[in-house]
C-alpha cells in the first residue's frame, strides 16, 4: 500500500520543486512554458496560468466577450445569435435579457452554459461555476498540464492533451509511418486501404471496421445497449413500459425471460446510481462517464470526443468532460460551434438555378444573378478559387466549362473542345489546376485554370461519374459514381495524379451524386439522389454516419457543400436550396426557392481554400511539363507527381517527357483514344474523339496527315478529325448506317469499310469524297485491312461458314483464303515485318496467323486467358487485341501468345484497336509513281499485285474504253449523293424529310438544313416559330421564357392561361400538367414544379398497392423483385424467384440469371462464382462431349458441324464417308453445298443457297425486288422495307418518304409487309 501511495504522489512530488527559468509555476506547483501564460489558453488545472492577465483590447468596429476578451464584429452583437463563449454578447450588452434554462447564472450575472459548470475551468468571472464541485480523480494517465485521459488514447493519433503530450515522442505522426494507398492502424500497423471495412479484424483492435455501417456505434454516456441489435436508446426509456428497442428487450417479456426490477442492485454495489432493467438491475454514470467493463459498477472517464457530433472541428477530452478548439482561421462559439474569421469577408453560397448562377448570403437573403447563361446552357457543377477571386462552372448543354471573376468581369471560356456531359468539377486552389468529371464519356481530365495543357487522369472502370472533390492539403481526390463496370454504384478516393484508386463506400449507395469535403475534420460528405440520404465517412472510409434521411426531408438531393457546421444542398423535388446540420438534421430549412431544378452548389469562403505550401510551386517541381499534386507519407501527406501533355508519354525519370510518335488507338463506344504501348500512368497520347450519343466502331488513321477516320454508328457516319482533335470533318452521311470497320489505303487516298447491313465493301477517294461499292452481295463482313504496296485488301465474313477472303484492292478476284474451322473471325492485322496475316476467332477465343494465301496457319498457343476477342493489330514483337469481356486491351507475344499482359481494362463496350505508327505506312505502288499522277487515273486508282493498277470510277460514271477515263453514266447506277424529291439534301450527302428543313433542329449535323432560312424564298417550317428577325427556331420555345430568338420576340405576346381541368382520377399541377393522383406526395417531382409535393403529411405509411421498405421508404410494386435494390437493404428483392429463359444459366443463388454463353467462360458473371463451378475440362488432345475432334490436328469443332455439309476441319475429316447424304424434299431446291431453299426462291435475285446456285443460269426476269424489300417507283432499284417511311429518304426521287407515308392504311400495308412470314420463314431458315 505504501509503494501505491508513492507511485500515486510521484508525479506531484516533481511539481513541488522550483521551475526552471523559461516556465512558469501553477497554484498546483506544475510548470508549464512561461509564454503559455496569457495566452488566452487554461494550461494549469486551476487556471493560475490565466489569472490577472490584462484583457486583450479590440478594435473599434469590434465587440469584446467578458470572459474570454474575444473579440467578434460589432454587428453580431444583440443579433439573437450568441457568438460570445459566455453569451455576454447577446444577454448582458442587450436589455431585458436573462440567462436561459440552459445556461448557469454567475454571481455577478454572466451566463455561460450550463455544461460549463464544475468542469474544472472557471468560466465566470468571479469562479462562481467552480465552486462547490467534486472532482473525479485521473484513473489512468495524465497530460503534463495535469489534465487526464486515458491509456488508449496514447499515441492514437489525436491530440487528447491540449499541450499534445499524449501524442509526444511517439513514432508516427498522421501520415508519417504508412504510405498513402495503406491505412495506419492505432497500433501503427499498416493494412491496405482495401481491407478497410472488408469485416476482418485487420488491425486486431478492430478499428478497421469500426463504423463501417452508418448510424452504429458504441454506447455513450447515459445510454443502453439493446442486446440484440446494439442499438442504443437513453438509459431512461428502459423499463418505460414502451419498448424502444427494435425487438423490445429493453421492457419486460415473461415467455423470454425478462423481468424489469431492481433485484440485483445491491449486489452490484453501482459507484454512481442502479436502474431498473429487464436483468434485475443496472449501473450507470453521471454524464462524462461510463460504467466500467471490467466490473459493471464502477465509472471511469469517458472520451467525450468519441461522441458524434460533440465538437465542430478539434476536440480535446478530460476527465468528466471535454473542451472543443478550432483550427487557424476559425474561432469557438458555444463551446462547440467553429464560425470563420470575417476577416476575409462574409461567406456566400454559389448554386445553379437550373439555368443560370446565383450568388447571394447564407441565410437565403440578397440573391442576385452572377452569370447569366447564353445559348439556352445550363449551368451544373460549380467550383472557386478565392484567391483568385474567380468562378467556375460547366455547362451540360454546351459542353463547355467557364470562368469569371466572382464581379462578373473577365469572362473566359476554359474548355469547349472535345467535353461530353461535364457534370461537375473541382478547383485544387494550391497547384491552380481544373479536375472536370465528363459524364457520358467516363473520364476525369485535369487542366489548367485556363484551360492549357489538359491530362487525362481516369478514364477506366468508370460507369456513369457524378460528383468531384479534392483535397489539396493532402492531395486526394475524390468522386462518386453511380453505376461503376462492377454493376454496383461506389464512392472512390484516388490520389491527385489519378492513381492508387480505392473503393471508400460501395454498400447501400443508390445514386451518390454531389459530394464534399470537410478538410478540417477529414471527412466526405455525398448525397445520394435514389434512396435519399445525406452520409459521411473519414478519408480512409470509416465511421460512416447518417446526417439526414428520408423523403420528407431530402427527397431527391443533387448538390451538396460545407462551411462551418452546416451542409447546403440542392434538392429537384423542394425545388429548393437546402441547409442542414452537418452531424444529424431533422428539419433541414430552405434558404432559396427554385422555378427549375437546382443543380451545384458552393459556399465561396476563404476558410474552405486553407493554404499549404506547394511541392509544384518551386521549378515546377522538377518537372518537364506538368507537375499534379498527389498524396505521400511525409511532407503532412500531400507530394507530388509529373505528367505529360498531350503528345507525350513520362520518361522513366518520372520527370521529363518523351515525344509520342506511335501508339495504340482504340475505339469504344465512348471514344476514340490513343494510348501508349506500354503499361503508363498517361491515360492519353491524343485528345480523345468523343460525341455524345455516341457509338464509335470502325477506326485507321493517316500518320503522314495526323488524322484519324472513324465510324459513329449512332449517328450514321464516318469522320476524319486530327490527332489534335481540331479539324473534324464529316466524310458521308449516306447509306453507311451499319460501318464495321474501316482501312487506309495511305498511298492512293482511298478509304475502304465493310457495312454488314448492306452486304458490302465500299470504297471513298478522299481527294473528292466520291466512292462505291467495289464488292456486294457478301454474307456478314466485319473487319478489313488494306496492303497498298502488294495491292490486296483482306475481310472477314461472319456467316456460316465463316470465311477471310482476300480480293485485289479494286474488289476483283475475290477468294477465300481461309474457310476452315472458323467460328467469329473478328479482327484482322497485317504483320508488316513478316507479311503474315493474322485474325481474331471469338467463337473459338484464339489468335491465328497465315500467309496472305492462306497457308502455314499457326495458333498462339500460350495465350492464357481469352474470353471475347474482338480488335486485333500487330506492333513490333507483340499482339494487341481487345478483349470485350474484360472491357480491355491485351498484349501478348505475336509469335506464341507469351508474355501475356493487361495494358488496360474497364473500358464499356470497347471495339477496334490500330497501332498508330508512321512507320507502317511506307513503300510506293504505280498509284503514286511521279511520273504518272495517280496512275494516269482520272479517279480511283487501285494497287493491284505484281506493282499494277486498274482504275476505277464512283457512282454514276463508268470506264472509257481506255480504261483510265471516267464518263458519265447515269442509268447504270444511282447517283447516291442526290436525295429524292421529299428529301433535302444535306451537305454532307445526308437525307433528310423536306419538313426538317429550316424547323430550327440541325438534323443534318452539319447544320446545312438550318442555313439561309428565314429568307422569302425559304420560309421556316410549319413546326418551326419564325422570328422578328427571320431567324427559325423550334416551335416549342416559343413562350418558354427562353429568349431564343435575341430579338424577345418569341417570348412577345404570350398567353397567360388559368388551371387547366384535369380528370378527377389526376391532380392538376401549377403548370396545369396533370398527373395521377398516387404520384402525389410520393417524394417524386413528377409535376416538375414541385406541385406534388407541397403540403404534404407523412405518416410512415404506404399506399395500398406500394410496397414499403423497412426504412418505410415506398416504391412502386413494379419495382420488386425486378433484380434491381431500390430499397437500400434490398428488402424488396427477398424471397423472390426469378425464371431464366431457356438461353440463360440461373445462378447458384437464385436471384441472376445470365448468359449461358458467358457460363464457364473464365469470368464470373454470377455474384456468387457459380457460373464457373464444376466446369469440364478438355483432357490433353481431347475435346468435350459436345464436341466433334478433327483427325489430323485434334482440333475441336462444335458436334453440330459435323456433316452438316459445310467442310470446318482442315482435313475435311467432319464431312466423312459416314454422313447421312443430303437430300431435299420435292418441295425444297438443293443448293450445290447442301443446303435446301424453297423452289419459289429460285431465280429471284436474291442469294439463298449462300453460294448464287440457286441464281444460276437464270432466264432473263423483269426486274423485281426480294420479298423484304421495295421498289422505289420509276427505277429499277430496291430498298428495305425497315427503311421505307423511316424519315430518311433511299430512293433517287425520294418516293419512300412522300406524303403517303402519314396515312395510316398505308403504314398498315408496310407493316404487314415488313412482317410477312415469307419473310420470316427465308431469314430464319437461311440463318439456320
Amino acid at each position: 500500500t505504501a509503494l501505491l501511495y508513492l507511485i500515486i504522489l510521484s508525479p506531484f512530488l516533481c511539481f513541488t520543486a522550483g521551475c526552471e527559468r523559461g516556465q512558469f509555476r501553477c497554484g498546483d506547483g506544475r510548470c508549464i512554458p512561461a509564454d503559455w501564460r496569457c495566452d488566452g489558453a487554461r494550461d494549469c488545472s486551476d487556471d493560475t496560468d490565466e489569472a490577472g492577465c490584462p484583457q486583450p483590447t479590440c478594435e473599434g468596429n469590434q465587440f469584446q466577450c467578458q470572459t474570454d476578451g474575444e473579440c467578434i464584429p460589432q454587428s453580431w452583437v444583440c443579433d439573437d445569435e450568441e457568438d460570445c463563449d459566455d453569451g455576454s454578447d447577446e444577454h448582458q450588452q442587450c436589455p431585458g435579457r436573462t440567462c436561459s434554462s440552459q445556461q448557469f447564472t454567475c454571481s455577478n450575472g454572466q451566463c455561460i452554459p450550463g455544461a460549463y459548470r464544475c468542469d474544472r475551468v472557471e468560466d465566470c468571472t468571479d469562479g462562481t461555476d467552480e465552486r462547490v464541485c467534486h472532482y473525479p480523480r485521473c484513473e489512468q494517465l495524465s497530460c503534463a498540464n495535469g489534465a487526464c485521459f486515458n491509456a488508449s488514447q496514447r499515441c492514437d493519433g489525436k491530440v487528447d492533451c491540449r499541450d499534445s503530450s499524449d501524442e509526444a515522442n511517439c513514432t508516427r505522426g498522421s501520415y508519417a509511418t504508412c504510405r498513402g494507398n495503406f491505412f495506419t492502424c492505432p497500433s501503427g500497423r499498416c493494412i491496405h486501404q482495401s481491407w478497410v471495412c472488408d469485416g476482418d479484424d485487420d488491425c486486431e483492435d478492430n478499428e478497421d471496421e469500426r463504423g463501417c455501417e452508418s448510424g452504429h456505434h458504441e454506447c455513450y454516456p447515459g445510454e443502453w445497449a439493446c442486446p440484440g441489435s446494439g442499438h442504443c436508446i437513453p438509459i431512461g426509456k428502459v423499463c418505460d413500459g414502451a419498448a424502444d428497442c427494435p425487438e423490445g428487450e429493453d421492457e419486460t417479456n415473461i415467455t423470454a425471460g425478462r423481468h424489469c426490477n431492481v433485484s440485483r442492485c445491491a449486489a452490484l454495489s453501482c459507484q454512481y446510481r442502479c436502474h431498473s432493467s429487464p436483468s434485475g438491475g443496472m449501473c450507470y454514470c453521471p454524464a462524462g462517464y461510463t460504467v466500467s467493463s471490467n466490473d459493471s459498477r464502477t465509472c471511469v472517464d469517458f472520451d467525450d470526443c468519441q461522441m458524434w457530433g460533440v465538437c465542430d472541428q478539434l476536440c480535446e477530452d478530460r476527465v468528466g468532460h471535454h473542451q472543443c478548439h478550432c483550427v487557424e482561421g476559425y474561432f469557438l462559439e458555444h463551446h462547440r460551434h467553429c464560425r470563420a474569421n470575417t476577416s476575409a469577408g462574409v461567406a456566400s453560397i454559389i448554386f445553379s438555378n437550373g439555368r443560370d448562377l446565383l450568388i447571394g448570403d447564407l441565410y437565403g437573403r440578397n440573391f442576385r444573378t452572377l452569370v447569366q447563361s447564353q445559348n439556352r446552357g445550363i449551368a451544373v457543377g460549380v467550383d472557386f478559387h478565392f484567391y483568385l477571386h474567380r468562378i467556375f462552372w460547366t455547362d451540360t448543354v454546351q459542353d463547355k466549362v467557364f470562368s469569371i471573376n466572382i464581379d462578373g468581369s473577365d469572362f473566359q471560356e476554359v474548355l469547349n473542345i472535345s467535353v461530353d456531359t461535364p457534370e461537375n468539377l473541382a478547383v485544387d486552389w494550391i497547384n491552380n489546376k481544373l479536375y472536370v468529371v465528363e459524364t457520358s464519356v467516363n473520364r476525369i481530365d485535369m487542366v489548367n485554370l485556363d484551360g492549357t495543357n489538359r491530362v487525362t487522369l481516369i478514364a477506366e472502370n468508370l460507369g456513369n461519374p457524378r460528383g468531384i472533390a479534392l483535397d489539396p492539403t493532402v492531395g486526394y481526390l475524390f468522386f462518386s459514381d453511380w453505376d461503376s463496370l462492377s454493376g454496383d454504384p461506389k464512392v472512390e478516393r484516388a490520389f491527385m495524379d489519378g492513381t492508387n484508386r480505392q473503393d471508400l463506400i460501395k454498400t447501400k449507395l443508390g445514386w451518390p451524386a454531389g459530394i464534399t469535403l470537410d478538410i478540417v475534420s477529414k471527412r466526405l460528405y455525398w448525397v445520394d439522389s435514389r434512396f435519399d440520404y445525406i452520409e459521411t465517412v473519414t478519408y480512409d472510409g470509416l465511421q460512416r454516419r447518417t446526417v439526414a434521411h428520408g423523403g420528407s426531408l431530402i427527397p431527391h438531393p443533387y448538390g451538396i457543400t460545407l462551411f462551418e457546421h452546416n451542409v447546403y444542398f440542392t434538392d429537384w423535388t423542394k425545388m429548393a436550396v437546402v441547409k442542414a446540420n452537418k452531424f444529424s438534421e431533422s428539419n433541414p430549412q430552405v434558404i432559396y426557392h427554385s422555378s427549375l431544378r437546382p443543380y451545384g452548389v458552393t459556399v465561396y469562403h476563404a476558410a474552405r481554400q486553407p493554404f499549404v505550401r506547394n511541392p509544384c510551386g518551386s521549378n515546377n517541381g522538377g518537372c518537364e511539363q506538368v507537375c499534379v499534386l498527389s498524396h505521400k507519407t511525409d511532407n503532412d501527406g500531400l507530394g507530388y507527381r509529373c505528367r505529360c501533355i498531350l503528345g507525350f508519354d513520362l520518361h522513366v525519370d518520372g520527370r521529363h517527357c518523351v515525344a509520342v510518335r506511335q501508339f495504340l488507338l482504340f475505339s469504344s463506344q465512348m471514344a476514340v483514344r490513343g494510348i501508349p504501348f506500354n503499361l503508363s500512368t498517361q491515360e492519353d497520347v491524343i485528345i480523345p474523339v468523343t460525341g455524345s450519343p455516341s457509338y464509335f466502331v470502325g477506326i485507321d488513321f493517316s500518320a503522314q496527315d495526323d488524322t484519324i477516320f472513324f465510324s459513329d454508328t449512332s449517328k450514321d457516319m464516318i469522320y476524319k478529325q486530327k490527332t489534335d482533335g481540331s479539324g473534324r470533318e464529316i466524310l458521308t452521311a449516306n447509306r453507311v448506317e451499319s460501318v464495321e470497320d474501316l482501312a487506309f489505303d495511305w498511298i492512293s487516298k482511298n478509304l475502304y469499310w465493310t457495312d454488314p447491313r448492306y452486304r458490302s465493301i465500299s470504297v471513298m477517294r478522299l481527294v473528292d469524297k466520291s466512292r462505291r461499292a467495289i464488292v456486294q452481295n457478301l454474307n456478314n463482313p466485319r473487319s478489313i485491312v488494306v496492303h497498298p504496296v502488294i495491292g490486296y485488301i483482306f475481310w472477314t465474313d461472319w456467316f456460316r461458314p465463316a470465311k477471310i477472303m482476300r480480293a485485289w484492292s479494286d474488289g476483283s478476284h475475290a477468294l477465300p483464303i481461309v474457310n476452315t474451322t472458323l467460328g467469329w473471325p473478328n479482327g484482322l492485322a497485317i504483320d508488316w515485318s513478316s507479311l503474315r496475316l493474322y485474325w481474331v476467332d471469338a467463337f473459338f477465343d484464339k489468335i491465328e496467323h497465315s500467309t496472305f494465301d492462306g497457308l502455314d496457319r499457326r495458333t498462339l498457343e500460350h495465350i492464357t486467358q481469352m474470353t471475347h476477342p474482338f480488335g486485333l493489330t500487330i506492333f513490333g514483337g507483340y499482339a494487341y487485341f481487345t478483349d470485350w469481356r474484360l472491357g480491355g486491351i491485351v498484349r501478348v507475344r505475336k509469335s506464341d501468345g507469351g508474355e501475356m499482359t493487361i495494358i488496360r481494362r474497364g473500358i464499356s463496350n470497347i471495339m477496334h484497336v490500330k497501332a498508330y505508327d508512321a512507320h507502317s505506312q511506307i513503300g510506293s505502288n504505280y498509284c503514286n509513281r511521279g511520273t504518272n499522277p495517280n496512275g494516269d487515273c482520272s479517279h480511283f486508282c487501285f494497287p493491284v499485285p505484281n506493282f499494277q493498277r486498274v482504275c476505277g470510277c464512283p457512282y454514276g460514271m463508268k470506264l472509257a474504253p481506255n480504261q483510265l477515263a471516267c464518263v458519265e453514266d447515269p442509268s447504270n447506277e444511282p447517283p447516291t449523293l442526290q436525295c429524292g424529291s421529299y428529301s433535302f439534301s444535306c451537305g454532307n450527302g445526308r437525307c433528310v424529310p423536306q419538313y426538317y428543313q429550316c424547323d430550327g433542329v440541325d438534323d443534318c449535323h452539319d447544320n446545312s438544313d438550318e442555313q439561309n432560312c428565314g429568307s422569302l424564298n425559304n420560309t421556316c417550317a410549319s413546326s418551326a416559330f419564325t422570328c422578328a428577325n427571320g431567324q427559325c427556331i423550334p416551335g416549342h420555345w416559343h413562350c418558354d421564357t427562353h429568349n431564343d430568338c435575341f430579338d424577345g420576340s418569341d417570348e412577345l405576346h404570350c398567353p397567360t392561361q388559368g388551371p387547366s381541368s384535369c380528370p378527377a382520377t389526376h391532380f392538376t399541377c401549377d403548370n396545369r400538367r396533370c398527373i395521377p393522383r398516387i404520384w402525389l406526395c410520393d417524394t417524386d417531382n413528377d409535376c416538375g414544379d414541385g406541385s406534388d409535393e407541397k403540403n404534404c403529411t407523412f405518416t410512415g405509411t404506404c399506399e395500398p398497392r406500394q410496397f414499403q421498405c423497412p426504412d418505410h421508404r415506398c416504391i412502386d410494386p413494379f419495382y420488386v423483385c425486378d433484380g434491381d435494390k431500390d430499397c437500400i437493404d434490398g428488402a424488396d428483392e427477398h424471397d423472390c424467384i426469378y425464371n431464366c429463359s431457356a438461353t440463360e444459366f440461373k445462378c447458384l443463388s437464385g436471384d441472376q440469371c445470365i448468359s449461358t454463353y458467358y457460363q464457364c467462360d473464365g469470368v464470373f458473371d454470377c455474384n456468387d462464382h457459380s457460373d464457373e463451378a464444376d466446369c469440364p475440362t478438355r483432357p490433353p488432345g481431347m475435346c468435350h462431349q459436345n464436341e466433334f475432334q478433327c483427325q489430323s490436328d485434334g482440333s475441336c469443332v462444335p458436334h453440330n458441324w459435323e456433316c452438316d455439309g459445310h467442310v470446318d476441319c482442315a482435313d475435311g475429316s467432319d464431312e466423312h464417308h459416314r454422313c447421312p447424304a443430303r437430300t431435299c424434299p420435292p418441295s425444297l431446291f438443293r443448293c450445290d453445298n447442301g443446303n435446301c431453299v424453297y423452289r419459289a426462291w429460285i431465280c429471284d435475285g436474291d442469294n439463298d443457297c449462300r453460294d448464287m446456285s440457286d441464281e444460276r443460269d437464270c432466264p432473263t426476269q423483269p426486274f423485281r425486288c426480294p420479298s423484304w424489300q421495295w421498289q422505289c417507283p420509276g427505277h429499277s432499284i430496291c430498298v428495305n422495307l425497315s427503311k421505307v417511311c423511316d424519315n430518311s429518304a433511299d430512293c433517287p426521287n425520294g418516293a419512300d418518304e412522300s406524303p403517303l407515308c402519314s396515312k395510316l392504311l398505308f403504314k398498315y400495308l408496310l407493316w404487314t409487309m415488313c412482317h410477312w412470314n415469307l419473310f420470316s420463314v427465308k431469314r430464319d431458315y437461311n440463318d439456320d
